[in-house]
This record gives C-alpha cells, sequence and structure tokens, in this order.
C-alpha cells in the first residue's frame, strides 16, 4: 500500500480511479468521434443529449400561455413534480375514477387517468387541470402521458 499525504491508498481505491479514469477518457473519445462527425457533415444532432437530459429529471414545469387562475390565485407556470409520486398516488387516481363511475383500461392511453396523475403531480384537484385551455391541457397530460410510459407502465 502506498501512502499519499497521510491516507492511505488501497487497491480498491486505485482500480475505482482507474474505472473513473476510464469512464471519462471514453466520454471524451465519445466527445472526439461527435465533433469530428459535425465537422464533416456540418449538422450538430443535439436529440440524443436532449433526451438524455428529459430522462433524467420526469418533473415538468408548464408556462401557460396566458396565466391562468387555479383555486383564486393566478399562476404562470406551474410545476408537475412526477417524481414524488407513489404508487399510493396511481392507486387513488384509479379509486377516485372508480368513484366517478369511470375507468382506464390503458392509463398510458387515458386522458382523464393522465389529467388526474398531472393534478397529483401539481398538488392540485383534477378539475383545474380539466379546465385549463385545450393547448396547456394537451401539454400537460401528455407530459404525464410520457412519465407513464418512462416508468414502464
Amino acid at each position: 500500500m502506498e501512502k499519499v499525504e497521510n491516507i492511505e491508498v488501497t487497491e480498491e481505491m486505485k482500480q475505482q480511479e482507474a474505472e473513473m479514469l476510464g469512464e471519462e477518457t471514453e466520454r471524451q473519445q465519445e466527445e472526439a468521434r461527435e465533433l469530428a462527425e459535425a465537422q464533416r457533415t456540418g449538422v450538430v444532432d443535439m436529440s440524443d443529449k436532449k433526451a438524455e437530459k428529459e430522462k433524467k429529471n420526469q418533473n415538468y414545469t408548464h408556462t401557460f400561455g396566458k396565466p391562468v387562475e387555479i383555486l383564486g390565485k393566478k399562476y404562470k407556470t406551474l410545476t408537475f413534480r412526477f417524481e414524488d409520486l407513489t404508487g399510493a398516488d396511481i392507486e387513488a387516481v384509479e379509486q377516485e375514477m372508480q368513484d366517478m363511475g369511470k375507468y382506464a383500461l390503458s392509463p398510458e392511453i387515458s386522458s382523464i387517468f393522465q389529467s388526474m396523475l398531472a393534478a397529483r403531480a401539481a398538488r392540485v384537484g383534477s378539475d383545474e387541470i380539466r379546465r385549463l385551455p385545450v393547448a396547456d391541457y394537451m401539454k400537460i397530460k401528455n407530459k404525464a402521458r410520457d412519465f407513464l410510459t418512462g416508468m414502464g407502465y
């Protein structure tokens, strides 16, 4: 074992460092390939980077076309915290739908299920989402759909 500034360096630590350096080298090689491809074609494809970023954060902040009123308060934006949802939230949406006499055989294609799930993610009543202008409603419910399909529903 080597000693560096009174810190004992184990073989495991050396291996971890080598792995991190290897990952960094792989990343640098990938970036170099992307740059060469961009220079060759004159096109930079950011779709993979955008998709990768979106996968990391499932939350969504919607900016309304015009401010909307929800429970007596005006909103320009509303954040949907899909990452904070639990299995209990899914079951609560299903129960709420049953109480209304509605059922979703496929939640990933059910507008009602998606809008109710979005409402739970934003901590507002589901009827508030349904009252939104159609352009806002569709964007929000589609984000809920994307969340469901991304989670394997």
